[in-house]
């Protein structure tokens, strides 16, 4: 027999080793991370070893290719060692890839590439697992793999050409069977991420973004072709220009200074602050007291929207309105444009700048971007100045604690008006910091407070790192907050505070959840607080600021930006009234939100009150939706192929405020009842007790699933006192059925209260349907009601 039909044969003998591994493997990770979805966990075990097979499947024609010249090796000892290399090389692999989903929470994909060496060390250290179980995870495949060569070297030394040839060709046609996802059988995006195979997604996912590189620029005549009747084309040199024309939503709620003079802005970008864990009625609980507190006295918006899913995106975002070019606006480098926004605007104004952070902003691009930007003193890791203590468990450089201290440093000398803003870095991984023992106690106390159940605590103590680290920045933000109340120029002052995307490694229930963070605008210049129920998103920021500033208080702003954000919407109604693109890493595919219709991945979403997304089959909204997503696309590649934002820069002509010649209308209709929905919801109070009568309705023509009636009643400032459920039901197809639950009114509602009721799951309590929030009851009078 010939030495290459031998190396043949031997391939089919030895290959049979890997498959243990690849379960052990896949096992591995779901020890360590099933815990977060217990009631699906035999759903996730069946979905992940399936694809643990299906990949390794897929992989067996190229470790083919590889093994064949090490099969032909002549003396066996060599052969095999040689082979347990290289099969060991394909095991390493996939722990990393799990590893870096244990501390990240996603699988890794096509971003790795969208990161320099420097910026990926940064990003990892002190993340690898160092303790028994981050190296049981890399140790145990390895020894399964090793176990099972030597027992296929002595049981089935030969092997069989045959055999080969199957494996072979099984391993091709996997290339034609899709990967199982589970989709049907598992309900949630961190289900079916943790299911997966993680060499799979990356692999798929740098293919996909391997493939964006080859659409190229259109020309002008191409890129109207995407646009609706009546829609005008796209300007060939400066696509995102446009008459600025914001309206003015913000200055009915904010009286003149004291001085005459405008407003300071302090602007707070938390790092990973999401709605699922700060604020009333959050899904985890909220662990950010102080800024409870604080949202009692703001205007407070609910269904507030980060533009990314991770920080790169989050200056031009939130101060430039800017569009995300390829990988992130920032990642132009060099050949960032300059554009106006916040810093530059103000500048051009008077306003003194100024910008801190504990990290080297260098990372990102941060810092290029806010020199492009003209701001006249930055304060980052390089220039921090002594006195301060870095955090010995990060790379990131100083904790939240050390840039709190910095700040108030420069506080009494801060020159008249300022716009300032500071970014914090402790809510990232590895959650360590020094005197987390402090907030680890108060993390207990938390759970106590926000009566975690005990079944649930477990759960929430795995990540007792991270929840401690929520607590130690919320303390931070309070000392900020108490120290600058003593200084003279508080009075005047606007402080805007948001979350430059939601952290994802705490349990996140859908897509949706990394975008949704809060928006507190805070001010003692405020006429009244309110909780905002409209949606908006932190492209919105910088065009409602600057439209308050020169309406209200006689600055001025350009006559035509190049802004893709239209203002804040402070309609007391659930609704969207933007269009506006979303990027969840560098090399992701964009989402597109336009009116109530998401599209993701190419499928079609409708946005629902509450802040969650149901899967839509309607193919004429479908394409309306990606056309939106195309004409920006389109405009995307026009300003890549010109790298030129306005004419006039970052510093254009500045006019007074005018308003549109007519307010633009709402993209779309009022959303059309889907699903579950609550038809009605009645309040009546009788002593100390409260009735709620529900309607809950089935809009499809099938049975609704499983859901439990949850209301919830809070206080005037948001503080939630209550939550009452009922049985479990499921409506007929069009049906309808009514529900009684009593609240117990406590003290605490003495005046005014708000109750929420929703169908929720019967699992998670989650909301899975449509429901009547915020319905207010006046418990002076004998009854309200929510039509």
């Amino acid at each position: 027999m010939s030495t290459t039909r031998q190396a043949w044969s031997r391939f089919a003998a030895l290959f049979p080793a890997l498959l243990p591994a690849q379960f052990v493997l896949a096992a591995g990770a779901l020890v360590h991370g099933v815990g977060r979805g217990d009631h699906q966990k035999w759903a996730v075990a069946g979905v992940a070893l399936a694809q643990a097979a299906v990949a390794l499947l897929r992989a067996a024609p190229f470790l083919l290719l590889l093994s064949l010249p090490l099969l032909a090796l002549p003396r066996p000892r060599l052969r095999v060692a040689a082979v347990a290399v290289a099969w060991s090389l394909f095991i390493v692999m996939q722990v990393a890839l799990d590893q870096y989903f244990q501390v990240a929470r996603v699988p890794l994909g096509a971003d790795l590439f969208g990161y320099s060496v420097a910026e990926i060390r940064t990003t990892l250290s002190g993340e690898l697992p160092s303790d028994p179980y981050g190296v049981l995870a890399w140790v145990l495949p390895l020894l399964v793999l090793w176990g099972g060569l030597y027992v296929c070297t002595r049981w089935r030394a030969g092997g069989s050409g045959r055999g080969t040839t199957w494996l072979l060709a099984a391993g091709l046609l996997a290339w034609l069977l899709p990967l199982p996802t589970g989709a049907r059988v598992l309900r949630d995006d961190a289900a079916r991420e943790l299911a997966s195979n993680k060499l799979a997604w990356f692999c798929a996912d740098v293919w996909r973004w391997s493939g964006r590189g080859a659409v190229a620029a259109p020309a002008t005549a191409q890129a109207s072709a995407v646009a609706d009747p009546g829609e005008p084309p796209l300007d060939p040199r400066f696509p995102f220009l446009r008459d600025e024309h914001t309206p003015d939503t913000l200055g009915a709620y904010f009286a003149p200074t004291s001085d005459g003079r405008p407003p300071n802005l302090v602007v707070i970008v938390v790092e990973g602050l999401g709605r699922s864990f700060s604020g009333p009625q959050a899904s985890l609980g909220s662990f950010t007291p102080f800024l409870d507190e604080l949202v009692g006295r703001s205007l407070y918006f609910d269904n507030f929207l980060a533009n990314q899913g991770r920080t790169f995106g989050v200056l031009p975002s939130l101060f430039n309105s800017a569009p995300f070019a390829r990988a992130g606006f920032t990642a132009l480098g060099e050949r960032m444009p300059p554009g106006p926004g916040l810093f530059s605007l103000l500048g051009q104004q008077g306003y003194h700048t100024a910008f801190y952070n504990g990290t080297d902003t260098r990372f990102d691009n941060e810092r290029a971007f806010l020199q492009l930007q003209g701001v006249q003193h930055l304060v980052d890791l390089q220039n921090f100045g002594a006195g301060y203590q870095r955090n010995p468990f990060s790379e990131w450089g100083y904790p939240d604690g050390e840039l709190v201290s910095r700040v108030l440093a420069d506080s009494a000398q801060l020159q008249t008006p300022f716009l300032l803003a500071m970014q914090t870095i402790s809510m990232h991984p590895a959650y360590k910091f020094p005197g987390q023992d402090t907030y680890l106690a108060r993390f207990e106390q938390r759970l106590r407070e926000l009566r975690i159940d005990a079944a649930r605590r477990a759960d929430y103590r795995a990540d007792a790192a991270i929840y401690s680290t929520i607590l130690y920045t919320d303390a931070q933000l309070r000392r900020y907050f108490d120290a600058v109340a003593k200084r003279p120029w508080y009075a005047n002052t606007i402080f805007v505070i948001t979350g430059d995307h939601r952290l994802p490694e705490i349990p996140m229930g859908e897509h949706l959840d990394r975008y949704h963070v809060p928006l507190i605008i805070y001010s003692p210049l405020l006429r009244q607080a309110r909780r905002i129920r409209a949606v908006s998103s932190q492209l919105d920021v910088t065009p409602s600021l600057l439209a308050l500033l020169s309406h209200t208080y006689g600055l001025q702003r350009p006559a035509r930006t190049p802004w893709l954000g239209s203002g804040l919407d402070l309609a007391d109604s659930f609704r969207n009234i933007h269009q506006l693109p979303l990027l969840q890493t560098k090399t992701s595919a964009p989402d597109y939100l336009a009116g109530r219709w998401w599209l993701h991945q190419g499928k079609l979403f409708e946005l629902r009150e509450g802040m969650h997304l149901a899967a839509v089959d309607d193919a004429p909204t479908r394409d309306w939706v990606t056309r939106r997503l195309q004409r920006y696309e389109q405009a995307n590649a026009i300003f890549l192929q010109w790298l030129q934002l306005a004419p006039d820069g970052a510093t254009p002509p500045l006019v007074a405020y005018r308003e549109a010649a007519q307010e633009a209308p709402p993209i779309d209709a009022a959303p059309l009842m889907r699903g579950l929905s609550t038809a009605s919801a009645e309040l009546s109070v009788a002593g100390q007790g409260v009735q709620l009568t529900a309607t809950f309705s089935n809009g499809d023509a099938q049975p609704s699933r499983a859901f439990v009636p949850l209301a919830v009643l809070t206080a005037e400032d948001g503080r939630e006192l209550q939550e009452v459920s009922g049985r479990a039901l499921q409506l007929a197809a069009h049906g309808q059925q009514q529900v009684q639950l009593t609240l117990q009114r406590p003290g605490a509602c003495s005046r005014r209260c708000y109750v929420s009721v929703f169908p929720s799951d019967p699992q998670t309590g989650r909301a899975i349907g449509q429901g009547r929030y915020h319905v207010p009851l006046d418990v002076q009078a004998t009854a309200g009601n929510a039509p």
